[in-house]
């Protein structure tokens, strides 16, 4: 997993995995990081019973934007020995969160976000931040974003990546032909100073999913393609049929090159 400055997002912030008793009871037990961004959301605990909801952004997750959570301090015997637990309820534990997630919870000003850390495995800071900012309010983003500096402060930032082979690389870009590998793409490639199509090499199945550096594993794309392979709502779909056209095109363009020989 990347590392992730969260301090650059959220104002306050707490990570905990879900807990067999959380889920067996419906009631996420907030870590007291976690309590800390719920309150700076200007959020009190319900003295209703069953508490009130209210929305919880999901920013990062493929299918829902926003979940509909409460919070309350759980109810001690005269007897306890320990303080209320503060939790959460409703469908933020009851449906969206499953047993053994890890999940951040934090907010920035009076908005509440949670965002399941295996949904941001290999996403970069900027990446995350820009992806909270498109699915956040407006009027929120427009605050912090009249509230930013003119001149960005630079940053040493680390890293690890896998080594691509070039020689795949340049295959790839050899089999396109100045042409997207992707089945029934109609966009207009611009030019280098060299006359080529510029094009982007896609691993089909990623290297984080432990798909291999080979050619019948790599596509060569335009850059809509390839934003589509990565964050279109049917990418397992586009996947599907750019893998079946790779499959399709590899051996035949080999024996072809070979035969020129």
């Amino acid at each position: 997993m990347a590392t992730v400055d969260w301090s650059q997002i959220f104002h306050n912030w707490g990570i905990k995995s879900v807990a067999p008793t959380d889920k067996n009871k419906q009631a996420y037990v907030l870590s007291s990081e976690q309590l800390a961004a719920v309150l700076g959301a200007g959020i009190a605990p319900s003295l209703e019973r069953p508490a009130k909801p209210f929305e919880v952004l999901t920013p990062l997750d493929a299918c829902k934007q926003s979940v509909k959570g409460s919070f309350y301090f759980a109810k001690r015997s005269t007897n306890a020995n320990r303080d209320p637990e503060p939790r959460m309820g409703r469908e933020l534990i009851r449906a969206w969160l499953q047993l053994n997630d890890s999940v951040l919870i934090g907010n920035i000003g009076q908005t509440l976000y949670a965002i399941k850390l295996d949904s941001v495995a290999d996403m970069t800071t900027e990446e995350i931040t820009q992806e909270i900012a498109r699915r956040s309010p407006p009027l929120l983003v427009l605050t912090l974003a009249l509230k930013a500096k003119a001149k960005p402060t630079s940053k040493v930032v680390k890293k690890n990546e896998f080594a691509r082979n070039p020689h795949v690389v340049g295959a790839a870009i050899h089999r396109a032909q100045n042409t997207c590998e992707m089945p029934d793409c109609t966009a207009k490639l611009f030019q280098r100073d060299d006359g080529s199509s510029y094009l982007e090499v896609h691993h089909v199945v990623p290297l984080s999913e432990k798909g291999l550096d080979s050619l019948d594993n790599v596509a060569a794309l335009c850059p809509n393609c390839h934003r589509q392979q990565h964050h279109s709502r049917d990418r397992i779909k586009l996947r599907r049929k750019l893998k079946n056209h790779i499959e399709f095109i590899h051996e035949p363009w080999i024996r072809l090159l070979l035969n020129k020989k």
